[in-house]
């Protein structure tokens, strides 16, 4: 089934994300979807940070987590989207993907 359109949410996520952290300007945010997938009803998003923001983000038992994605799929219900969050180091990602550049924002 198709949602139909296409919404972005990284500043939204941003705004949520940065008064956690220690280091809100090494933040990077990306959506994952291929752009053919953009207007599909499900999206997903990688949150990278420095790795001592990373188990704030998380929180114990994934709770702070789990929050933020309840408020981000309550956001756009409405629009019968449904979101996916994925955080991971900045380190660990561009020891993986060494042609990695952090975007300028």
């Amino acid at each position: 089934m198709n949602g139909g359109t296409d919404i972005d949410l990284t500043q939204d996520i941003r705004s949520l994300v940065e008064p956690l952290v220690g280091n809100p300007e090494k933040i990077v945010i990306t959506r994952m979807d291929k752009p053919e997938n953009r207007t599909k009803r499900e999206q997903t998003y990688l949150i990278l940070c420095e790795n001592e923001d990373l188990g704030k983000l998380i929180g114990r038992h994934g709770v702070i987590s789990d929050s933020l994605r309840t408020i981000l799929n309550v956001s756009i219900k409405n629009l019968r989207k449904k979101v996916h969050l994925r955080f991971q180091s900045l380190q660990d990602y561009k020891n993986n993907h060494p042609e990695f550049e952090i975007p300028q924002q």
